[in-house]
């Protein structure tokens, strides 16, 4: 199908005002369109100019809250490691305390078990007649030592005796695993029975039956006295 084409000095006057008129409209028409999509292109770009603002608004949010974030990491960092410095202060500063407490409450305890020490081994059938507080020595070869609370001494006997505020079983291996070594570093008393006491103001849960297992005299506060020697079987009893 061919298209005719119109040429104006074939139309009449009547015929060529139409067709002007019908361009006219034709262009205002795109020249209206043409505006509707100028404003809306522009509407468009200025919404994107404004929700890019928004988002480099967020984003530097975003990056000031992060950094006070870690402002704050850094902060809380910081005074956890000056909190764990103090506590590990309060917890040296408690045990230098109670280490000196229990020093200071064993050197009371021996000092009170020590006048009636003999007394009560002899009542027992020990003819006890010395005291001896505090014995010590150390070998500096090899850094190893002894100590000994109370040593109680007759002619062929002695008693080694652990003085403790509050005994625990720990506290008679202890005593036990060091009392081999007692006559290597007191050859002086070779010629002895060595037999091993514990004397304590409080014994923990069958700390004190486990003494008396392990064959140890037990000296504890019962009965109104202040120190008391628990019955024993002579025959059961530790010797070193």
């Amino acid at each position: 199908m061919q298209t005719s084409t119109i040429h104006p000095q074939d139309m009449s006057w009547a015929e060529l005002k139409e067709f002007v008129s019908a361009v006219s409209e034709q262009i205002k028409e795109t020249r209206h369109n043409l505006e509707i999509f100028r404003d809306s292109c522009k509407k468009s770009l200025e919404e994107t100019r404004l929700q890019m603002q928004e988002t480099d608004r967020r984003m530097q949010e975003t990056d000031r809250r992060m950094q006070e974030t870690d402002r704050q990491i850094q902060e809380t960092s910081r005074q956890m490691k000056e909190t764990d410095r103090r506590m590990q202060e309060t917890d040296k500063k408690y045990r230098q305390l109670a280490d000196q407490f229990t020093s200071t409450t064993g050197h009371i305890t021996e000092g009170i078990l020590a006048p009636s020490a003999i007394r009560m081994f002899k009542e027992a059938g020990f003819a006890i007649d010395r005291c001896i507080a505090n014995l010590k020595k150390s070998d500096h070869h090899n850094q190893a030592g002894i100590e000994v609370d109370l040593l109680l001494i007759d002619t062929t006997q002695a008693i080694a005796v652990e003085v403790k505020t509050d005994c625990r079983k720990r506290d008679v291996d202890r005593f036990l695993e060091k009392m081999p070594r007692f006559k290597t570093f007191f050859p002086e008393y070779n010629d002895k029975e060595l037999f091993v006491a514990m004397a304590a103001l409080k014994y923990d849960r069958d700390a004190m039956q486990y003494a008396k297992d392990n064959g140890l005299l037990v000296i504890s506060t019962a009965d109104g006295d202040l120190f008391t020697l628990d019955p024993f079987n002579r025959a059961t009893l530790k010797r070193f």
